[in-house]
């Protein structure tokens, strides 16, 4: 490759490697070839024990079983030891070398680590006395010592290979958990002594080696080694080329390619910096070339990057924290993110079309110029219907498809998508002008959204069938041989096509590739991909046993690839499996290379979390975002955002949310309750997930926006300005999700989870048109505020009908048992109570009470574990039964009933899409209008 800086402004390959791996691998290359080589097998051996204890092997053949407790040490000695030796200290220090001060560090840093699990195990025995775990919260003197090092040392390994941030969050933090009786005002607590400090910390399973660390152990490392795999494997490389094949000849044709490149990245990624440069350093040029400028090019790029990090699967690894935070499955964390995702893709494809049309913009031109039917068919529908499937639609349609009860049924709706598909590509098989391209977009993307359930339901009955005949023991043979067939099948169509080679971006591109070759030659990695979402989602396996069967496929690809091809291109295969073998241990290295800042990110976050529980200063992030907001809810909200975007600054993803969800999803849960907001746990932490991985965009700290600007040669704070402008989308769906649950397919059926996504798509490309002034035409600024307003009310329509027709009647609280014996069955009451909060201060909270059961008022009572007492006009709650609906409502003894709010008869709210689409018909008349207008102009001069 070329140097770029003779020819973007940017930076050179070797500066863009060294920014990348500075960020992500450590910047460090040893000239000696033995130190290197021990680094490397270092980082093997860690990946190998990593595959090992993820595996059903160990407990089939009951040895080399390790426990959660047991393999959190380990993991973050390999983590403090890699971190020691492959990022230097400061900017001056050698690279080339390690000092060795760096390799004491290590050791002493690794050992500290590993000392939690030697000091259960049975070496101590007559050593150090009593095993650890035999003397729970009663640190001896070497405890104390080995815990404080070891702490030192994680910070330290921090600030190597995150950068200060997160090492100045954590000490500010430890300083808190010290110095509370000398903090001013509400921010005063108790304190805690030395010892307290160090056992709570790094002794128990409250700090370091909490949860965060744990899901970084089994499930983190996994999937990121899986990444790490397919890339190796080419993957990534296939991406981008697929990406531009398809959708480069079209408007601003490379920015929509760097969307949907970054999106299939982001799909296996866990890092945006990492997602910035690979896609980056051939988009941006390209971008560069259509008309873009640098700015905007870079921040195309960090948008459609840092929206990686919110894609399902993997969400930047943060899914996986989700489910031990929130208490829920895998598949519901997936399930809820999805829609978001999606039309927040959706968008910024579309604000690259605006973009591209305001500037008359041309896309790049084809090798071999195909059909307009054809181009309409193979173009952006596909790659986003892709991303769709990847990401879960599919099996969410599977899951309306579960619910027909017989085989007839079954079968009829399999007849009747292949009608509609056959509908559609009738109806679009047709010249398709650059006007009327939405319209072949979406149905292509309906096309194939046909034929991969289609597929995705012919899969399942084939794998039920296998079961059902073949049982338990012989099903996973015969499933895994159907697996290794389809692959070869795979190898063997992309052996007909010529492989991809990495392209030169700064070399000028005369004519895009052909798209069907490009697809065809990389099929085969679908597969792990399909293989690892079907064990997730289908299956409902475990996700670490998901990852780890996705990693072994990978394994095996890498291995025979190779002289799989050889074999179908009749080529020799001399050295074929010898280069497999290479790929596959790089891969394994770079997997384990690219743990270190995640596991370090994971361990620094837990001594915050370990704070939060040992302090309670959730509970002051509460009280000072109360004061704030004056119990305004709105602004709640805001401040809320505002405080993930600071915290979430210099971090990277995993630690980003840990750090977020714990400091403030508590606080939006506690004061939501407190005025009337009863929010889901999930939405909340995907508000606050949203807007901390918005930090990565925002100036003046984005990393990202810095790395996009050192490829593209922009002014980086420009670059994030203009990034954040694009990511407005990204910013206003969690507000949005909040106040409407249905955005996260909470409590709708499969029907309406479709609709839900058809409207909110609608409404996110109508509020992207808003912002950017432009839709059919140029937007006049009264016609952009009608747009944002009619995509609030497509968005939450109930916010309008509320104000039209209360949607509770206000009820006495000495009415209370009466109106609960006439409400209908299903329905909901709430309650306002006042009460004391955990310091004795009184609070305002409201209470749902789901009304499950047929009866009186007082049978319906007792059903919800609530006991009342009544004097005159003052009802206060005498009892709420322990884990009873009451309780988990939140109402406890002594509680006053200050409302009682029954549901009132509403009309439905979908009704006020009416005048808001006659709006949306009203705005397209005046720009169509206007357009004519200033066409006969043209053509009169």
């Amino acid at each position: 490759m070329t140097d770029t800086s003779s020819n973007t402004g940017g930076l050179s390959e070797s500066e863009l490697e060294d920014l990348v791996a500075s960020t992500d691998t450590g910047g460090r290359s040893p000239d000696n070839r033995s130190i290197a080589f021990f680094m490397a097998a270092v980082a093997l051996v860690w990946s190998v024990w990593q595959i090992w204890i993820a595996s059903p092997l160990p407990y089939l053949i009951e040895t080399g079983v390790f426990s959660g407790r047991e393999a959190r040490p380990i993991h973050l000695g390999f983590a403090i030891f890699l971190a020691f030796l492959a990022y230097p200290a400061f900017k001056n220090s050698p690279r080339h070398r390690i000092p060795v001060a760096d390799w004491v560090l290590a050791i002493v840093g690794s050992l500290c680590a590993l000392y939690i699990f030697i000091a259960d195990s049975a070496l101590v025995d007559g050593l150090l006395g009593t095993r650890l775990s035999d003397r729970p919260g009663n640190p001896n003197n070497f405890d104390i010592v080995v815990a404080s090092v070891g702490i030192v040392m994680l910070l330290e390994a921090t600030r190597r290979a995150l950068g200060p941030p997160l090492m100045v969050v954590a000490i500010v933090f430890l300083g808190y958990t010290f110095l509370g009786p000398y903090a001013p005002g509400f921010l005063a607590w108790k304190g805690a002594s030395f010892g307290a400090v160090a056992d709570h910390q790094w002794l128990s399973s409250e700090g370091v080696f909490g949860i965060a660390l744990g899901v970084s152990t089994g499930l983190v490392f996994l999937f990121v080694l899986f990444g790490a795999l397919l890339d190796k494997a080419g993957a990534g490389n296939y991406f981008i080329k697929v990406a531009f094949s398809l959708m480069g000849h079209m408007r601003g044709g490379p920015a929509k390619a760097a969307v949907v490149a970054s999106g299939m990245t982001g799909l296996i990624s866990g890092s945006s910096i990492a997602n910035v440069v690979t896609t980056g350093t051939f988009t941006i040029p390209m971008m560069k070339r259509v008309g873009f400028s640098s700015e905007k090019s870079g921040a195309v790029e960090v948008a459609s990057s840092v929206n990686g990090q919110i894609m399902p699967p993997v969400m930047g690894a943060a899914a996986f924290l989700m489910v031990e935070y929130v208490d829920i499955s895998y598949f519901e964390v997936v399930k809820h993110a999805f829609i978001p995702a999606i039309i927040s893709y959706i968008a910024l494809v579309y604000i690259v079309h605006l973009e591209a049309l305001k500037k008359n913009m041309q896309g790049l031109p084809r090798a071999v110029e195909a059909k307009p039917a054809k181009l309409a068919l193979l173009s952006m529908g596909i790659t986003l219907s892709s991303i769709l499937i990847l990401g879960g639609g599919v099996y969410y349609l599977f899951e309306l498809f579960k619910a027909l009860e017989t085989n007839f049924m079954q079968l009829l709706a399999v007849l009747v998508l292949i009608a509609l598909e056959l509908g559609l590509y009738f109806g679009v098989k047709r010249n398709i002008t650059d006007e009327q391209r939405l319209l072949g977009i979406i149905s292509t993307g309906a096309i194939v959204l046909c034929n991969a359930v289609i597929v995705a339901f012919g899969v399942f009955f084939l794998i039920g069938f296998i079961t059902q005949m073949a049982g338990p023991t012989l099903a996973p043979w015969i499933i895994g041989a159907l697996i290794i067939t389809t692959y070869v099948v795979l190898v063997s169509i992309c052996a007909k096509v010529p492989d991809l080679v990495m392209d030169d971006p700064n070399a000028p591109i005369e004519a895009l590739p052909e798209p069907k070759p490009t697809i065809l030659a990389g099929l085969h990695f679908l597969l792990p991909v399909a293989v690892l979402i079907w064990c997730l989602m289908i299956e409902r396996l475990s996700p670490e046993l998901s990852a780890f069967w996705a990693v072994a496929l990978m394994i095996f690809i890498l291995l025979t690839q190779r002289p799989l091809f050889a074999f179908f291109r009749q080529e020799s295969q001399q050295g074929r499996i010898r280069q497999g073998a290479l790929e596959l241990i790089e891969g394994l290295i770079a997997g384990a290379r690219n743990m270190i800042g995640i596991g370090i990110a994971t361990a620094a976050a837990g001594i915050i979390v370990g704070t939060v529980s040992q302090t309670g200063v959730g509970l002051v992030l509460a009280e000072l975002v109360e004061f704030l907001s004056q119990g305004q809810i709105l602004l709640m909200l805001i401040f809320t955002a505002i405080l993930s975007l600071i915290l979430g600054m210099g971090l990277p993803t995993t630690a980003n949310y840990i750090v977020v969800s714990s400091l403030l999803a508590p606080v939006i849960v506690s004061l939501g309750q407190q005025n009337g907001l009863i929010v889901p746990l999930i939405a909340v932490h995907l508000f606050v997930f949203y807007f901390g991985i918005m930090a990565d965009v925002t100036p003046p700290v984005g990393l990202a926006s810095f790395a996009a600007a050192a490829v593209s040669g922009g002014d980086p704070i420009r670059t994030g300005f203009v990034a954040f402008f694009y990511s407005l989308r990204t910013a206003i769906l969690p507000f949005l999700f909040i106040f409407n649950t249905e955005l996260l397919l909470i409590d709708v059926t499969p029907l309406e989870g479709v609709l839900v996504f058809i409207v909110a798509t609608a409404a996110m490309l109508l509020f992207t048109a808003g912002t950017q002034g432009f839709f059919v035409s140029k937007s006049k600024v009264w016609e952009s505020v009608l747009l944002i307003l009619i995509a609030f009310t497509l968005f939450r329509p109930g916010f309008w009908m509320d104000m039209l027709v209360p949607p509770y009647e206000i009820k006495e609280p000495a009415q209370f048992e009466e109106a609960l014996g006439n409400v209908k069955t299903g329905s909901e009451i709430r309650l306002i109570v006042l009460g004391e909060d955990d310091i004795g201060d009184p609070i305002s909270i409201t209470a749902i009470l789901p009304v499950e059961s047929d009866g009186t008022g007082a049978e319906r009572l007792e059903a919800l574990g609530l006991e009342l007492l009544v004097d005159g006009d003052e009802v206060i709650i005498d009892n709420a039964a322990f884990d009873s609906v009451s309780q988990n409502a939140g109402l406890d003894f002594d509680q006053k009933i200050k409302q009682v709010l029954i549901p009132a008869d509403q009309p439905a709210k979908e009704l006020l899409y009416i005048p808001a689409l006659l709006l949306l018909g009203f705005v397209i008349v005046m720009q169509r209008r206007r357009n004519g207008a200033a066409l006969s102009q043209v053509m009169a001069s």
